[in-house]
């Protein structure tokens, strides 16, 4: 165990004396200096853990010794200022040179020795509360390295999926995403974290997923949707978006994780497909008017109308078992309710039996057209893009015998009821 050194500068010879007597018993290394020049030799020498400065001395003075030592929060030991009664400017002074510590004369000799005492202590405790200070520090450094070198690799990683991905906190800003997301977006990734979806994109595709992000907070089942999106290079892109929750250390909501899958070309595809399907229903037209011209009765006008219903309302049934599980779309069931009524109607049975020739979709798009639906409308309603449905339009007035004339094709439609 280290024995305290304590270094006493003062001039007079009777109290050095009596520091010795008050301090000798006490297991304390004692060393002297007669003034401030001699005190600053064996601050140096010594290496002591307490100083008691008299402040009225030859050569150098106790504040002259101050000032040269300028006493840090940090230093190794502490000083007690040993000063006469009444004497408050040289204590006002001394606290201005960071001094805490008095003594005033006469000295009293349980005084020096409790002082003594405390200021050991007080440094002792001082040294080991930097060191485990120290420690502490040292191993924050290292965790917070640890997590620097696991945020990095977490980011490497989800910079490595080709596919936008991204999460939030649970009031929708978000956290962190990867590169293929700031790509879509066109902005880095400065220009996104701590950002909303009003905050970063058009409107109207920021309503949508605000909206969707609601529900998947309200309801915390994993959902998916499509959203078309304009990416910086000026195209229109079709998204099937993927979002689930995650959850903090306690298990409560911590935000949402998120994926953007690029469907531009496999709808692209469905159209192709579906232009390729009516080319072959239109090469098959001549067996289907043969076939009803040889079996045209009433049991097969019944099955007609059974298959009408099956080709007309079939459709909307299966787009709602596909898609009512993740978004609600009321638009099909007011759709589907309006077939119902109207599946045994003239319009339906002039429409299956007398055009055997028009195609599953070719039927949709003419009830839809019937309603008044838009272009635009109808396509949302059947996911498909606007083209295909002024494809269809089209294929229904050649169809009709409508090319070329000058005839509304809804106002044509609503005459066949």
């Amino acid at each position: 165990m280290t024995v305290p050194r304590i270094l006493v500068i003062d001039d007079e010879p009777a109290l050095q004396k009596a520091m010795q007597k008050i301090l000798q018993n006490e297991n304390y290394t004692i060393a002297f200096a007669n003034n401030g020049l001699e005190g600053l030799a064996q601050l140096e020498k010594e290496k002591p853990d307490l100083i008691f400065l008299d402040l009225r001395m030859p050569n150098l003075d106790g504040f002259g010794f101050l000032e040269k030592i300028q006493i840090k929060p940090f230093d190794p030991y502490h000083v007690v200022v040993i000063t006469g009664h009444g004497d408050d400017k040289e204590v006002q002074r001394s606290f201005e040179l960071g001094v805490n510590f008095f003594l005033r004369k006469p000295l009293s000799l349980i005084e020096v020795r409790c002082l003594a005492k405390r200021c050991l202590e007080m440094k002792k405790n001082e040294k080991e509360l930097r060191e485990h200070r120290n420690i502490l520090e040292k191993l924050v450094a290292a965790r917070t390295l640890a997590l620097l070198n696991q945020v990095r690799f977490q980011q490497n990683l989800i910079d490595s999926i080709p596919v936008p991905v991204y999460f939030k906190d649970s009031s929708l800003h978000y956290l962190g995403c990867n590169k293929s997301f700031e790509k879509s977006l066109g902005s880095a990734r400065e220009d996104i974290l701590g950002k909303t979806d009003y905050e970063i994109m058009e409107e109207n595709q920021a309503r949508i997923h605000h909206q969707q992000d609601l529900q998947l907070l309200e309801t915390g089942e994993t959902l998916s949707y499509e959203i078309s999106s304009v990416y910086p290079d000026g195209k229109d892109h079709d998204l099937l978006v993927f979002k689930s929750l995650f959850s903090d250390r306690g298990g409560a909501i911590g935000g949402l994780v998120g994926t953007n899958l690029d469907i531009t070309e496999k709808n692209q595809a469905q159209v192709q497909a579906e232009l390729h399907a009516a080319e072959l229903e239109n090469t098959n037209t001549a067996l289907r008017v043969l076939l009803k011209q040889v079996n045209e009765n009433k049991t097969e006008m019944e099955n007609k109308v059974l298959d009408n219903f099956t080709r007309l309302v079939n459709p909307y049934l299966d787009l709602l078992e596909e898609n009512l599980a993740q978004t609600p779309q009321q638009e099909y069931v007011k759709v589907i309710q309006e077939n119902i009524k109207k599946i045994t109607s003239a319009f339906s049975l002039t429409l299956s039996s007398s055009y055997l020739n028009l195609s599953p979709r070719e039927i949709q798009v003419a009830d839809l057209v019937r309603q008044g639906r838009a272009n635009k409308e109808a396509a949302r309603i059947l996911n498909i893009s606007i083209n295909a449905v002024e494809f269809h339009r089209n294929n229904l007035r050649k169809k009709l015998g409508l090319q070329n004339k000058k005839i509304n094709l809804r106002t044509y439609l609503l005459s066949m009821q």
